[in-house]
């Protein structure tokens, strides 16, 4: 979309592909009057021939593969986004390698790959092959997201986060909280695992993890820890091609030193409820 004029206002279709409807009801809400999502120049269409962007909730099951795949066909070249709202839709979640999944066949079934693709990715594979136009995916992980996680990740395409939403992490309760005792490292990795439940869901918060500590175990020979992890994380996200796990480690990076600096000092710090 760079180089072209910006969207002043921008109208999503709604395609649910598999999922619990967990996640299709936070859509719901972001539609009431509570949170009021039309302020913002976002509005629900009927048709897909109207939508500049598709929200898409669940993995993409097999049945609903040809469906989702026709509705995309059916939206205008440009600018054509889509919107990977929850956990299942950004990577498949605990149905990444299920049965009723829609999988490429160059992917397989075997194993277990990392990052996860969902469905979803492996149709845009498919239309980009084919010749079709598909533009930026924005992931909206969660399970499932919060409506502000949905305002939020939604107003970027309009330009309205800088001008009328400001970033705030938002939690239903924000309690002082202090760990049980125990060694430093394992305490912080408790925090750091729940942490990384809201992002990834429970399927690959280990493996994301276990990367991330490895990096401030390297970082912590260095005379200066702080500015070393940074510059270790910032070549993990390039290197690793995956704008999710670049995401998930510069949270944990952040997150690390806020948990550490508070544990160091005796302090109560906030927890992420």
């Amino acid at each position: 979309m760079s180089g072209k004029p910006k969207l002043r206002s921008i109208w999503v279709f709604h395609l649910n592909t598999g999922s619990c409807n967990g996640c299709d009801i936070e859509i719901i809400d972001v539609l009431t009057p509570f949170y009021d999502v039309e302020r913002f120049g976002i509005k629900l269409v009927g048709s897909p021939r109207h939508a500049h962007a598709l929200l898409v909730s669940g993995p993409l099951t097999r049945q609903a593969y040809y469906g989702a795949k026709e509705t995309i066909k059916a939206m205008p070249p440009e600018p054509r986004v889509i919107v990977a709202i929850g956990t299942c839709t950004c990577s498949g979640g605990i149905f990444y390698n299920g049965y009723p999944v829609y999988r490429r066949p160059e992917s397989g079934r075997e194993g277990s790959e990392y990052p996860r693709r969902g469905g979803i990715a492996e149709l845009i594979a498919d239309l980009r092959d084919e010749g079709e136009k598909v533009g930026p995916v924005i992931y909206i992980p969660g399970c499932p997201p919060r409506p502000e996680e949905i305002i939020y990740g939604i107003a970027q395409l309009v330009g309205l986060v800088e001008k009328k939403l400001s970033y705030q992490e938002y939690s239903d309760e924000l309690v002082p909280f202090k760990l049980p005792e125990g060694p430093l490292e394992e305490r912080i990795m408790l925090t750091l695992m729940e942490r990384l439940r809201h992002l990834v869901g429970y399927l690959d918060r280990e493996k994301i993890l276990e990367d991330f500590m490895g990096l401030v175990k390297e970082a912590e020979k260095s005379e200066n820890p702080r500015e070393e992890l940074a510059r270790r994380v910032k070549d993990y996200a390039a290197k690793c091609g995956d704008i999710r796990l670049g995401f998930c480690m510069m949270l944990l990076e952040r997150e690390y030193w806020r948990v550490k600096d508070a544990l160091d000092a005796g302090k109560e710090f906030v927890y992420w409820v």
